[in-house]
């Protein structure tokens, strides 16, 4: 067994989660007012889990269960209707929200980029809603490098590695594109976030789909560490602290898909409550 521990607490703990707790809860009260709240309540839902993993009561366990169940049906909201910008969707989440949007903007807004897409793919694939995965892993990413807002070339390549896996594509295909995503993160030398996450990412996906060296545990505890060390130095750089690196909701989401797929994960670490990847409160 691998153990990683966080060796740190953010600060006031019990107030950022009750604040953001308000916030996650107010932007599911407002999600009928308009279309642009399924985007807050996605950021919401994940932000309110990441500092509730601080915390993990039974009741917060719940709590987290329903709010990434959310933050999945939401992210396929918005992909869905990004896909056909024009066209009026019904979308329907649970008993809070049953409307009829388009998705128009949303692509110069921002909202449709790469590392969105694959929060909220990385959400459905923890609650394993299949159906969000297989409505987002039809998004193409032809559309997402059209996004206002830019990602590295490696994290669009990962997104097309990331929905071959899911869309079970032939071995020469699924080769193809892991070997594309590999020397993507090869040739970007320069951004610290390819060099310590994208490459984290990529890396536990080469291990946990090919047989190699390195055993699914061990990248996944490289990629947690790897992770942490860019929070830790990059964190503090516009001066408040960042959750996003508390419960890496990719990395999360990528160990649940690695267990699905019949992986044995021999790692224990705050960072990613095992309850998430077992899946045995589906």
């Amino acid at each position: 067994m691998i153990t990683i521990t966080r060796e740190y607490k953010p600060l006031s703990i019990k107030r950022n989660s009750d604040r953001f707790e308000e916030e996650y809860n107010h932007s599911i009260e407002c999600l009928p007012i308009k279309r642009d709240n399924l985007v807050s309540l996605l950021s919401n839902a994940i932000k309110i889990c990441q500092w509730w993993s601080f915390d993990l009561t039974e009741e917060n366990k719940q709590k987290s269960i329903t709010a990434l169940k959310l933050a999945a049906k939401a992210g396929e909201a918005i992909f869905r209707l990004g896909r056909e910008p024009e066209k009026e969707q019904r979308v329907v989440i649970d008993d809070i929200l049953d409307a009829t949007y388009n998705g128009e903007g949303w692509l110069w807004d921002g909202r449709l980029d790469a590392i969105s897409w694959q929060e909220a793919f990385f959400c459905a694939a923890i609650v394993r809603d299949i159906d969000a995965m297989d409505s987002l892993a039809k998004f193409p990413v032809s559309v997402m490098r059209q996004c206002s807002t830019t990602n590295s070339e490696a994290e669009y390549v990962l997104v097309e590695l990331i929905q071959g896996i899911h869309r079970r594509v032939s071995n020469d295909e699924g080769l193809a594109l892991l070997g594309k995503a590999l020397e993507e993160v090869k040739l970007d030398t320069t951004d610290p976030w390819v060099n310590y996450c994208t490459s984290g990412k990529t890396n536990f996906v080469l291990a946990f789909m090919m047989d190699g060296e390195v055993t699914p545990s061990t990248a996944l505890a490289n990629a947690l560490t790897d992770s942490w060390e860019y929070c830790e130095r990059f964190r503090d750089l516009e001066g408040y602290e960042q959750p996003n690196h508390y419960m890496p909701i990719q990395l999360l989401g990528l160990a649940c898909m690695a267990k699905d797929y019949g992986n044995e994960l021999n790692v224990q670490s705050d960072f990613i409550p095992q309850f998430y990847i077992d899946g045995d409160y589906l």
